[in-house]
């Protein structure tokens, strides 16, 4: 026997075959059974989805003898009497089937409409099925509208396309649009399933085993188009494999192994940028085409967030067997939403400049050494949260002593801001700079204290372990092998942290007290530094440093001690990362030569 596509031999005949268009088949079902029959209808959707198979049901079902004669009482076509064979195979002289590309001329509508003027030879109804509709020309449409604003009694359209923004206004108002979906992938994967069950029930059938992951496979690459899904399953099966795994699918379709985008996508949330760039040219060095290995990382990613925002049924919207779901779930737990959007957007965006240059994998290297070296963002929500909690804890405090911090000044004024005539000394502990002119008291903002007062002379009172230093039993040195270890205790954790590390430049090193190191600083560089995972850093690179584990004590600054407002010289630095870290740019300068961006 001659083979026949699985497409053809596995195509639905009743409305209950139809595979995730429950919508649409039970309105036409009901229809059906009332009588309720309109005379034209518009199907829309993507390809593969069961437009054209619903017309032909739809058809049968209108002149079906044993519906019509009361002996088949369901809505559904009994596909056996003389009409509904002919409907099916093709011969029926009562159902016009045309697509719209090849009789879309003025012609070709006025002829339809000389043959539609008769009545139906054998059912109750002439039924005309018009496939693309959407690329019958402007006169085309003008000639039709006629028929179809005041159709015969025995005459039914039934309009298939998948673009129904091109049909006039006119055409779609004297229809009754239903809209098909894409299939969901796992009843599409159930779909082939099945009909692999019934090939090997079949004894002129296919015989062969299909793995439920070579299924959501194939599903995956037919996107929601049934099929398309099919068809695929068939060109698999002919390549005469015994069993279908998910290793013959991506042999014989052409899909990019996925232990690739594992290993990569590891790699990458490892931040492991040496790793990452050996993963990318191990897949590279296969075979891969650069814009695959770019879409399927996005798609990767793309499963990572969908088993981080929902675990439990984000399963259902991937092409991934049970073990795949469980290693993207667990590859994205160490990193927020927020980031895997961001290293997904990455991937994605990465596609546009590598479809027109010459050499694409050096679009995608980039990308991926950006991936790999994205640092985490916080989310407004928290930032708010640790600012409000900040401003309890500075505004609930209780009002500096002589020693201390400077007091709260009246007129609303926050009880860390320096007074505007205050001036701290300057020192060496970084390079000296230009001091930049004083701005009047009216435009002085706070600011914190800055490392140039490492040389200040120590406070009279420090502080203990906590927060509030009190007097030391020990005496404090200060000499120049500890400044320059302290320097570099500030640049290991600039490596590690780099907000820790600016907090600790703004601060004052007072010295080594016993088997501790003093810093003064006001109160909302304590309220970071002293917070418990901060404090934790700053011990580890401390005993890194000097050879010996080392206590952190914070000390209030001394009434005298009041550091200045930096000079444009000395925030120049972060204002140029800023600018190079959102991609920002100078909009205009001010009077004072400072920048707005």
């Amino acid at each position: 026997m001659a083979h026949r596509a699985l497409t053809l031999k596995y195509r639905p005949q009743v409305f209950a075959d139809l595979i995730g268009q429950d919508h649409v088949s039970s309105v036409l079902a009901r229809a059906l059974e009332s009588g309720r029959v309109a005379h034209a209808f518009l199907f829309t959707g993507a390809r593969g989805v069961g437009k054209t198979t619903s017309a032909r049901i739809l058809a049968k079902a209108l002149n079906c003898e044993k519906r019509a004669a009361g002996v088949h009482k369901s809505a559904d076509p009994c596909n056996a009497c003389t009409s509904c064979v002919e409907i099916t195979t093709g011969v029926s002289l009562d159902v016009v089937e045309i697509d719209g590309a090849s009789n879309r001329g003025i012609d070709d509508v006025q002829n339809l409409r000389e043959k539609v003027r008769f009545a139906p030879t054998r059912g109750r109804y002439r039924i005309v099925i018009i496939d693309e509709v959407h690329q019958l020309s402007k006169d085309a449409f003008a000639a039709l509208l006629k028929t179809l604003e005041e159709p015969p009694a025995h005459l039914v359209f039934i309009f298939a396309t998948t673009d129904p923004q091109k049909l006039p206004d006119t055409i779609r108002s004297r229809t009754q649009r239903f809209d098909f979906a894409r299939v969901a992938l796992r009843k599409v994967a159930d779909r082939l399933l099945e009909i692999q069950r019934r090939e090997a029930a079949d004894a002129e059938g296919a015989q062969f085993t299909l793995t439920d992951g070579a299924a959501l496979l194939i599903a995956h690459k037919g996107e929601g188009s049934m099929r398309d899904s099919v068809s695929a399953l068939d060109q698999v099966v002919s390549a005469g494999e015994p069993e279908v795994n998910e290793e013959l699918v991506r042999r014989v379709i052409g899909i990019p192994d996925h232990e690739g985008f594992f290993r990569l996508g590891a790699a990458i949330t490892a931040r492991d940028p040496q790793a990452t760039l050996q993963e990318l040219h191990r897949a590279f060095e296969k075979g891969m085409d650069p814009r695959d290995l770019a879409e399927g990382l996005a798609d990767h990613f793309r499963g990572v967030l969908v088993m981080k925002v929902d675990p439990e049924r984000g399963g259902d919207l991937l092409a991934a067997s049970h073990e795949d779901l469980d290693r993207l779930r667990a590859q994205g737990e160490p990193w927020s939403e927020n980031d895997l959007l961001r290293l997904l957007r990455i991937a994605a965006e990465c596609l546009w400049p590598m479809r027109d240059s010459p050499q694409p994998i050096v679009h995608l290297e980039a990308a991926v050494l950006q991936m790999a070296t994205l640092e985490s963002a916080e989310s407004l929500a928290t930032l708010l949260e640790r600012l409000e909690a900040l401003e309890k804890r500075l505004g609930g405090a209780p009002a500096a002593s002589a020693g201390a911090a400077p007091a709260r000044p009246a007129g609303g004024a926050s009880a860390s801001r320096p007074a505007a005539s205050a001036q701290g000394p300057r020192a060496s502990a970084s390079p000296a700079r230009p001091a930049a002119p004083e701005a009047s008291a009216s435009r002085e903002r706070w600011s914190p204290p800055t490392a140039s007062l490492a040389s200040a002379p120590a406070p009279a009172s420090v502080a203990t372990t906590a927060t509030t230093v009190g007097s030391l039993d020990e005496a404090v040195e200060l000499d120049a092998a500890t400044e320059s270890r302290w320097k570099l205790t500030i640049t290991a954790v600039n490596g590690r942290k780099r907000m820790l590390g600016a907090f600790l430049e703004e601060s004052r090193l007072v010295g080594l007290a016993g088997g501790a190191l003093v810093l003064a600083m006001d109160d909302l560089h304590r309220a970071v530094v002293d917070a418990a995972e901060h404090r934790a850093i700053v011990r580890e690179e401390l005993a890194n440093v000097f050879g010996q584990p080392l206590e952190l004590k914070c000390a209030p600054l001394a009434a005298g001690q009041v550091p200045r407002r930096p000079s444009a010289a000395d925030v120049q630095p972060n204002i140029d990362r800023a600018i190079a870290y959102f991609d920002g740019e100078v909009l205009e300068r001010n009077g004072r030569g400072d920048r707005s961006t």
